[in-house]
C-alpha cells in the first residue's frame, strides 16, 4: 500500500478515467482511460488500472455519473454498480469518497488554465460570480460553482439534466410529442446526450418522410460535419439550439455572472457547427430578462482531466 498516493477517477456511462495524485495535492498523474464496455464491473477496471500503474494507493475518490451520497452507487447510464464500503474493503482503502461527476467537474473548473478552455462567447466574468457548468455526454450533467464567504468554491450537487424539456417552437413541440409516446415524461437528457442526438435525428428522418434510422452519435456527427448530409446537419444544429436554451435557463437559475462552462464528451467535437447554429440566439432568448445574459461569457471545456482534478479537490477538502 502506497500511503502517499490516492486514486482519483472520473467514471461515466461510457468511459472510466483513472489517475493518481499525491496525498494533499491536486494532480492527475498517469491518467488512463478505460472503456466501460470492456469490463464487466468497476472492480475489474480498477484492478486493470492499478496493475498498469504498478501502485496500490491507500484511499480513493471517484466522480460518478449518478447520485453519489449513498453507500450503493448505481450508474444512471451504465450497468456498473458498487457498494462503497465493499469496494474499499476489497482494495484495502481506508476511505472511498464519491462525488457526482459534474460536481467534480465544477470543482475542476476552479483549477482550469486558459488553454483548458475554448471561448465560445466573449463577455466579462465577475471574479467571484457563480459559474454554471453543464454538458451532454452519455447523459446530461449539470452543476454550478459558487463562492463562499472565505473566497473558496463550493460545487452544487444535483441531477439537473433530468428537469423537464421545454420546447421553444413548433418543431420542438412535435419532437416532444414524439418522445412522450416513447418515454412518457421527457427530460432534457432525452435530447442533450448521445442518445438524445440519436432521438433528434430519428425524429427529423420521420418528419422528412424517410425511414426511421438510429445511427450512433459519432456517425451522425460524421455525416453532418464531414459528409454534408442535410438531416444529420439539421440534427446537430437543433441539438446546439436546444443546448443554448438549457444553458441560458441554468444561467438564470444560478445568476452565473462568473460565466457558463460546457463540458461532456460531445460539444468539443461540435465546435465547427456551434457558431453556425442558433445556440447563442437561444441562450439569450429569455424574454424580459435577456439583458442579464448579454455580457455573460461561455466556455467549452477542452481538458478531460478537470473532473479528475475536481475529485482530488474533493479529497483534499474532506481531510479536515
Amino acid at each position: 500500500m502506497t500511503s502517499d498516493l490516492v486514486l482519483v477517477a472520473d467514471i461515466g456511462g461510457t468511459n472510466a478515467r483513472f489517475a493518481l495524485s499525491p496525498r494533499g495535492e491536486i494532480r492527475a498523474d498517469r491518467m488512463k482511460t478505460l472503456s466501460a464496455k470492456d469490463y464487466p464491473d468497476i472492480a475489474t477496471a480498477i484492478s486493470a488500472y492499478l496493475d498498469w500503474a504498478g501502485e496500490q494507493p491507500s484511499e480513493a475518490c471517484f466522480a460518478v455519473a449518478c447520485p453519489a451520497r449513498e453507500d450503493q452507487i448505481e450508474f444512471t447510464n451504465s450497468t456498473w454498480q458498487f457498494s462503497r464500503r465493499a469496494l474499499a474493503s476489497r482494495f484495502g482503502w481506508h476511505r472511498l469518497h464519491t462525488v457526482n461527476d459534474f460536481e467534480a467537474l465544477a470543482l475542476g473548473v476552479s483549477q482550469a488554465k486558459p488553454e483548458d478552455l475554448h471561448i465560445l462567447r466573449q463577455g466579462t466574468a465577475e471574479a467571484g460570480g457563480a459559474r454554471a457548468v453543464l454538458g451532454p455526454g452519455t447523459g446530461l450533467g449539470v452543476s454550478g460553482l459558487v463562492c463562499d464567504r472565505h473566497g473558496g468554491w463550493v460545487a452544487l450537487a444535483g441531477e439537473g439534466g433530468h428537469v423537464g424539456f421545454a420546447p421553444q417552437d413548433n418543431l420542438e413541440m412535435d419532437l416532444l410529442g414524439h418522445l412522450q409516446e416513447r418515454y412518457g415524461r421527457v427530460s432534457c437528457e432525452r435530447l442533450l446526450s448521445g442518445d438524445g442526438l440519436v432521438n433528434i435525428y430519428e425524429f427529423l428522418c420521420l418528419r422528412a418522410g424517410k425511414d426511421a434510422e438510429r445511427p450512433s452519435p459519432a456517425e451522425i456527427t460524421a455525416r453532418g460535419l464531414d459528409q454534408g448530409e442535410r438531416i444529420a446537419r439539421d440534427a446537430l444544429r437543433r441539438f446546439c439550439a436546444i443546448l443554448g436554451s438549457v444553458a441560458g435557463d441554468l444561467a438564470l437559475v444560478l445568476g452565473s455572472t462568473g460565466g457558463v462552462y460546457i463540458g461532456g464528451g460531445i460539444v468539443p467535437r461540435l465546435l465547427p457547427i456551434l457558431r453556425d447554429s442558433r445556440f447563442e440566439e437561444r441562450f439569450l432568448d429569455k424574454g424580459r430578462l435577456s439583458s442579464l445574459l448579454e455580457d455573460m461569457p461561455i466556455f467549452v471545456i477542452l481538458d478531460n482531466k478537470l473532473a479528475i482534478l475536481g475529485a482530488a479537490v474533493t479529497l483534499t477538502g474532506s481531510d479536515a
